[in-house]
């Protein structure tokens, strides 16, 4: 078995004031390979702050503990600033939630695709340009050319994220942290968006950590799943098994869900055990 990119054991991120401390990730333990990742729960259940603290890239103020965490062979507990410049966008790219805060609103959108591939590659600007025309023809962006020239105000939504995702992958990272990297996109958008992030990380043999609260989605998109509910992993299962979770709060998450094919009233509320929080993860169906 490939060594995993990703190996985290009991990931603890709390946060403090002069009143009281919070935990908002618990005693998180997972690994990533050359694969794609699905993380899903409600709002506030640690999982883009489980994926920020890969990269160091939490809100001031979080303390961030571990028994370990590590990127291949590089300790990013121990890893300081300068090694983290390194590995971001190097190694590991993040893709965010929405293009309209994440590009750079006075720069052209080639500019900013060249600036990500240089930082990364010491080459001359021409080299660098071509790359980035390849790459938005490879996220599937009609006259390059032109696009390239553009100001990010001046692009859909959807094109926008295409950009995001050239931009990210312009480096060649090892591993990707998408988070909810379609949920502002309408659903035929979105369907083309994932088609081309499964494609690149496919042929790149990329790792994917795919945030998102689609359940749908991400069973059909991820190859594994971890669901989350108050900063711990309740369950980490096969994507095509998801359906069929154990875990109680996975059902409660399931059954919440809107179908056409049953009419209800009102949707159910998911269940939540406080002794869940202490209680073992169900992995592949087993309790561990």
């Amino acid at each position: 078995m490939d060594k995993p990119l990703i190996d985290v054991k009991d990931l603890k991120i709390s946060f403090h004031s002069a009143q009281r401390s919070h935990d908002a990730v618990r005693g998180v333990s997972f690994t990533i390979g050359r694969e794609k990742v699905g993380i899903v729960g409600e709002s506030g259940s640690g999982k883009s702050l489980t994926g920020r603290s890969l990269l160091k890239l939490t809100p001031k103020g979080a303390e961030i503990n571990a028994t370990h965490m590590r990127f291949k062979d590089t300790d990013l507990l121990a890893a300081s600033e300068k090694e983290m410049r390194k590995i971001r966008g190097n190694y590991i790219s993040m893709i965010l939630q929405d293009p309209k805060y994440s590009l750079n609103p006075l720069m052209r959108i080639g500019q900013q695709i060249v600036e990500a591939y240089r930082l990364h590659h010491k080459a001359p600007t021409a080299e660098a340009k071509g790359k980035a025309l390849a790459m938005l023809e490879a996220v599937q962006i009609r006259d390059p050319e032109r696009v390239f020239k553009l100001f990010p105000h001046e692009v859909s939504g959807g094109m926008g994220q295409r950009i995001m995702i050239a931009m990210m992958l312009i480096p060649e990272p090892d591993l990707i942290i998408a988070d909810e990297p379609t949920s502002a996109l309408d659903v035929t958008v979105r369907r083309q968006v994932l088609t081309i992030l499964d494609e690149l990380v496919t042929r790149r043999g990329t790792g994917l950590m795919f945030i998102s609260h689609d359940l749908n989605l991400v069973a059909s998109f991820c190859d594994r799943v971890l669901v989350m509910n108050a900063g711990r992993i309740m369950e980490d299962l096969p994507a095509c098994e998801l359906h069929n979770a154990c875990h109680p709060y996975t059902r409660s998450l399931l059954e919440s869900l809107p179908r056409l094919d049953v009419a209800v009233d009102d949707l159910k509320v998911p269940v939540r055990d406080p002794s869940w929080l202490d209680g073992p993860v169900f992995r592949n169906g087993v309790l561990a």
